[in-house]
């Protein structure tokens, strides 16, 4: 048990309201696609929806990038889980479904400009690996329960009611945060600053864009190959969110041998002939094992490329790029979502074997790029650090 007078509780407080809030942004994560078929939506719907869901991190990403920072991180943090509970509310009760999507999604972009800047300040920079790590690896590892709790759901309440069930665990967040340190910035000059911003974002956005075009509909894509329940689907997902969880975890270990940017080549360049047979092996064990392997590698660099981005840019610009980063993600994420749902509707379940090849492409070059990225930057070949490097000039 963390000691009020510890340095390290605030940080502790913060993980666990980081928790409480997966577990409710799993289930509609998990279930949105789902929830809006029980609502009547087709194919086409759907990836519109899991488009305006992202989009709206790329239109609100630079008003925010200025905002955050004079507002505090503490007060956006609180500011997310209103318009959370607000968008789960309309979502679950099939009411104004595309503006309770839109709530939604600022509240997760609210909470992704401040949530990475609030956490480098309640550690030492030496801790950062660690800490992201331990929150990355629980907030996915409770995916697990909450995917298996949203397919038993769909089951007892039917698919309808199941995103309502997220409301509790984001108001149970609440009062952890409460007493953390605010946090207050500059609002960020970015003159000059471009190509470093370019090096930081590059690999992101090109693998965001294959991610877009296939994961969303990852337990559509499962259900109708297969055959399977909601419950099966579910637990599934749930098997493939400890395994990232697990892998997360471990980061730390591989970033002390081989340093930020190697861990992160490494896991990402591991898991492609995961998905590879994920997407073309007729088998369900192996489909689930790629799954579950895939998963866990590609998304295990996440936390170590959040604190590789901490070393190299100032304090006032890390809720800017973050921002921006989000945005960038969500635009290509978004985009490819919509197309992707276009072809679904147009071919069916065939198109998977086009959406697979082109993600399998735009992944590779994705990591290929990364040395290229940081090739000037070199200490982020270095491992964990005692002190914060200097900023890098472009």
């Amino acid at each position: 048990m963390v000691m009020k007078n510890s340095p390290l509780a605030p940080a502790y407080c913060f993980v666990l309201a980081s928790l409480l809030w997966s577990f409710g942004a799993n289930l509609v994560y998990f279930f949105l696609n789902f929830h809006l078929e029980a609502l009547g939506y087709g194919r086409q719907a759907i990836g519109l929806a899991q488009a305006l869901l992202l989009l709206v991190g790329v239109v609100f990403a630079l008003p925010l990038a200025y905002l955050i920072p004079r507002l505090g991180y503490l007060r956006s943090l609180h500011l997310a889980f209103l318009l959370a509970v607000l968008g789960g509310l309309l979502l679950g009760l099939g009411v104004w479904v595309f503006p309770g999507l839109t709530a939604y999604g600022l509240a997760g972009t609210l909470l992704q400009g401040a949530a990475a800047p609030l956490m480098a300040r309640l550690v030492p920079p030496e801790r950062r690996v660690a800490l992201f790590s331990l929150q990355a690896a629980l907030t996915t590892a409770s995916g697990f329960v909450s995917t298996l709790l949203a397919g038993f759901l769909s089951e007892w309440v039917g698919a309808r009611w199941v995103l309502l069930f997220s409301l509790p665990f984001f108001l149970l967040a609440v009062p952890l945060v409460l007493g953390l340190p605010e946090g207050e910035g500059r609002a960020p000059r970015l003159r000059g600053r471009f190509g470093v911003w370019l090096r930081l974002l590059l690999p992101q956005v090109v693998i965001g864009f294959g991610a877009g075009l296939v994961i969303p509909f990852l337990n559509l894509f499962l259900k109708e190959k297969f055959g399977l329940t909601y419950g099966t689907t579910g637990a599934i997902f749930a098997l493939s969110a400890l395994a990232t969880g697990l892998a997360m975890a471990l980061q730390p270990l591989l970033v002390g041998r081989l340093g930020k940017l190697g861990a992160i080549v490494f896991v990402q360049a591991l898991s492609l002939p995961f998905l590879a047979a994920l997407a073309w092996a007729p088998w369900l064990p192996v489909v689930t094992f790629a799954l579950l392997v895939r998963g866990a590698l590609m998304n295990a660099a996440g936390p170590v490329y959040a604190a590789l981005v901490m070393d190299y840019l100032p304090e006032e610009e890390r809720p800017g790029f973050f921002l921006v980063e989000g945005g960038l993600w969500s635009l290509l994420f978004a985009l490819a979502s919509a197309l992707s749902g276009v072809v679904q509707e147009a071919l069916g379940l065939r198109a998977f074997d086009y959406l697979f090849g082109l993600t399998l492409l735009l992944y590779a070059l994705g990591i290929a790029l990364w040395p290229w990225a940081f090739g000037r930057l070199r200490h982020a070949y270095l491992g964990s650090q005692a002190q914060d490097p200097p900023v890098l000039k472009p």
